[in-house]
């Protein structure tokens, strides 16, 4: 991308933010007129909008819909695949956070439409990816300005990260061990679908070690750029990074993803660094301990085995006869209809697919002691 390279950073609330939204789609003009438009936001578990910086805010989203529905768009699809604490709850995290009542009747739970896609990186893998996103004519993605234990910051590329279905984020955080090595599938996921605008919520941001900090900064900047690489290579020096600290920023660089060069990027708006911005310092070891704000404030390898070995569990009593809503959504066949559906458990590829889709109530995740005594042998 070069020189090309652009990014926009204007100054902005969450009751101004419909104003940047229009700046940015005046900055970065998008074809929306009769195709299919997928918006995904970042929301990775409920909490209050207004006063953590976890998930996209409402009100960026909500403004964000209402321009395109002026563009005239033959469809408009918002969603997510949600995170850690979350695995096949992804309606319950948008009603609790307000997103589902900014998206309207454009909300659609994504991860009940996968597709499988093979990845050659970090590891040779079959993955369930969101096939709306991977099939969108245009694809928006609405990034929050996050710091990250592992990944030292979460912005524009990481919102990608999402595409993985359900447990299969945990999947790969509990096998890539080192930083570097997490970051080959970040990229992966990047690459499989490269958003056309980015929108990033840096309204209120996140200090501290995220994705799940408490730890909050009142940045009031809304930025977007065509180029998600260089937005976040933007982003890292308002928090004080140095390039080559994101070890993902120096994967896409070397494969030519985008510009991480910021004297190449065309930057208009305020980029200083952020005074006393509270940054992750420590790099995780190999045992991969870092403070992350989930897992009850520090994330560690066992915190993700048990993820790794979760299983559905089926309620008979709860289940309906003829239903086959959990079956149905099985990218990878490894239920068969019954009361209660039997498990393939070596098929399962973790993506909670089968919660996701079910209305009754009857399926939980439950860590399996054979998967777990495994782990622990190795």
């Amino acid at each position: 991308m070069g020189s090309s390279s652009r990014v926009v950073i204007i100054e902005s609330t969450y009751a101004t933010c419909a104003q940047a939204v229009e700046q940015a789609f005046a900055a970065f003009p998008v074809a929306v007129a009769g195709k299919r438009v997928v918006v995904k936001v970042n929301a990775i578990r409920a909490c209050d909008p207004d006063n953590s910086a976890i998930v996209t805010h409402p009100a960026l989203l909500k403004a964000v819909i209402a321009k395109l529905e002026t563009l005239g768009p033959r469809e408009i699809i918002v969603g997510d695949s949600v995170g850690t604490e979350s695995y096949g709850n992804s309606r319950q995290v948008f009603d609790t956070t307000g997103l589902i009542a900014a998206a309207g009747p454009h909300y659609r739970n994504l991860s009940l439409n996968l597709k499988m896609v093979d990845v050659e990186r970090p590891f040779k893998r079959s993955v369930a990816v969101l096939r709306d996103v991977l099939e969108a004519d245009v694809y928006i993605s609405l990034a929050k300005m996050k710091t990250h234990g592992m990944t030292m910051l979460s912005g524009a590329v990481k919102n990608n990260y999402g595409l993985l279905a359900g447990a299969q984020k945990s999947w790969y955080h509990y096998y890539s061990e080192r930083p570097e090595l997490f970051a080959e599938i970040l990229i992966e996921m990047y690459r499989l679908a490269v958003p056309d605008l980015v929108i990033m919520d840096g309204i209120l941001a996140m200090e501290g070690y995220g994705p799940c900090s408490p730890e909050v900064r009142r940045v009031n900047k809304v930025l977007a750029s065509n180029d998600a690489v260089a937005l976040d290579a933007v982003i890292a020096r308002m928090m004080g990074f140095a390039k080559d600290e994101v070890p993902y920023l120096r994967i896409a660089r070397e494969q030519g993803l985008g510009e991480t060069d910021l004297d190449a990027i065309r930057i208009e708006g305020d980029c200083a660094p952020i005074a006393g911005f509270n940054r992750p310092t420590v790099t995780p070891e190999s045992t991969y301990c870092y403070l992350s704000g989930v897992g009850g404030g520090k994330t560690s390898r066992t915190f993700f085995a048990d993820r790794v070995c979760y299983r559905p569990v089926f309620r008979a009593e709860c289940c309906t006869p003829g239903c086959t809503a959990c079956v149905d959504a099985c990218p990878v066949a490894a239920l068969k209809p019954g009361i209660p559906p039997e498990l393939l458990s070596e098929r399962c590829n973790l993506c909670s697919a089968c919660r996701e889709s079910c209305t009754h109530d009857a399926v939980r995740f439950v860590p399996d002691p054979a998967l777990l005594g495994e782990l622990s042998r190795t």
